[in-house]
């Protein structure tokens, strides 16, 4: 299933977030292909992927440090499919 993210940053800019999302894309790749990130502006992004694996992608998604940093810097991530 291919889907976009929207990522709104709030607490943050796109560097800081881009930074940390990449920290765990070995990790994240085990669950998803053609991954496309596109900066909008400096707290606002899109990440368009293909989606291999809904339960772990959904998993990863809700590990705690994640959670936290998207807390922390008031980001939301809405996801529809493209």
């Amino acid at each position: 299933m291919k889907v976009r993210a929207t990522v709104d940053i709030k607490g943050c800019d796109f560097d800081s977030w881009k930074e940390f999302y990449d920290s765990y894309a070995a990790e994240r790749s085990k669950y998803v292909i053609d991954e496309v990130v596109t900066k909008t502006n400096d707290h606002w992004a899109e990440v368009v992927f293909e989606i291999k694996d809904v339960d772990g992608l959904t998993k990863l998604s809700s590990r705690q440090d994640i959670r936290d940093f998207e807390t922390l810097n008031q980001i939301t991530v809405t996801i529809e499919p493209t």
